[in-house]
């Protein structure tokens, strides 16, 4: 997803680069500017027309609505292809189970839903999206889909419950918090906002899995989800995105790597589906790795160390936030 920030126009470019280099298409230009290479890229797989698109998953055919003119919705066939989803998709071959329990937080239009519950048969999957255009969209692509065991949840995600803004471009389906209202409280569109922790205390069933995509806000999300992260130890396959830390969060990349080094083991997931140390296993040469070379964007894989608890984990969090908030501009 993207940011809608003062970063925006760079990250489109960062992720043109990166995006289309992970999916086989053309750098330099960026893959906006390149449709008939999109289409040579995925001609078995996406067939585009008057807002709708069929993508194979898995070995299945989907049909996805969105947003014409939205540039993650025009090249969805791209991102089905990329880094991210390609990781995902062998980790959740190798790891997860046909009756796994997954979260999807900042589920979009319900691309890696669809493909986690095309992996989890027999579990179920629970997308959190905060945006009211997204999560029709992403009803739509279920229902539509006659998929059964994904439920949407309308809401944002966060470290407190409440209501906040968002950020919501007039054309695009990405959004973000508006972490501190400028010119009084009328910008964006305000939404709820609930707790991983407090939404899960009546639920019946072990969490196996989270995927996480939140534009900057990953640190609020944990810190809300510090019981259920303890109790159940589930895998988080987390975007970390030096842009939309920096310019959404306007926290250093390095630090927030540091506190979660600190409380998780931070993996990446290699070719085979497996983990191995990020970065090596070094906060430096991860995030330099990220800003230089992989366009400030990683798909990390972080697993609670086995000597942290809710307590140290939600204090190391919340000092992000705390943080995050402090430097939000007046």
């Amino acid at each position: 997803m993207f940011g809608t920030g003062l970063f925006a126009p760079i990250y489109r470019r960062f992720v043109s680069n990166w995006r289309g280099a992970a999916s086989g298409l053309p750098v330099g230009g960026g893959i906006t500017d390149d449709t008939a290479a999109i289409k040579a890229c995925n001609a078995s797989t996406v067939q585009a027309e008057g807002g709708t698109m069929l993508l194979n998953i898995g070995g299945q055919d989907f049909t996805f609505a969105g947003e014409p003119g939205d540039f993650y919705f025009d090249n969805l066939s791209a991102f089905s292809q990329g880094a991210g989803e390609q990781q995902l998709g062998r980790y959740a071959t190798r790891h997860l189970r046909t009756d796994s329990t997954c979260l999807d937080v900042g589920a979009n239009i319900g691309l890696t839903a669809v493909m986690l519950s095309s992996s989890c048969p027999r579990g179920h999957v629970y997308a959190f999206e905060p945006s009211p255009k997204n999560a029709a969209y992403l009803q739509q692509n279920i229902t539509g889909n006659k998929i059964t065991n994904v439920s949407v949840i309308e809401a944002a995600i966060g470290a407190t419950a409440g209501r906040v803004r968002l950020n919501m471009p007039t054309v695009g389906a990405n959004s973000t918090v508006i972490r501190r209202p400028q010119n009084g409280s009328s910008q964006g569109s305000e939404v709820p906002m609930i707790t991983l922790d407090a939404w899960s205390a009546g639920l019946d069933r072990k969490i196996d899995f989270i995927k996480l995509d939140v534009e900057g806000y990953e640190a609020n999300v944990l810190a809300g989800a510090a019981d259920l992260i303890a109790r159940w130890r589930p895998p988080i396959f987390m975007e970390f995105n030096s842009v939309t830390i920096a310019g959404e969060a306007r926290r250093s990349p390095v630090c927030f790597a540091e506190t979660l080094w600190r409380v998780f083991d931070v993996s990446s997931v290699n070719s085979e589906g497996n983990l191995e140390p990020a970065g090596g296993g070094a906060v430096g040469q991860f995030v330099l790795q990220n800003m230089v070379h992989h366009g400030c964007i990683d798909d990390v894989m972080l697993v609670l160390k086995p000597d942290v608890d809710a307590t140290q984990l939600r204090a190391a969090l919340l000092h992000e936030v705390e943080a995050s908030a402090a430097a939000q501009p007046h």
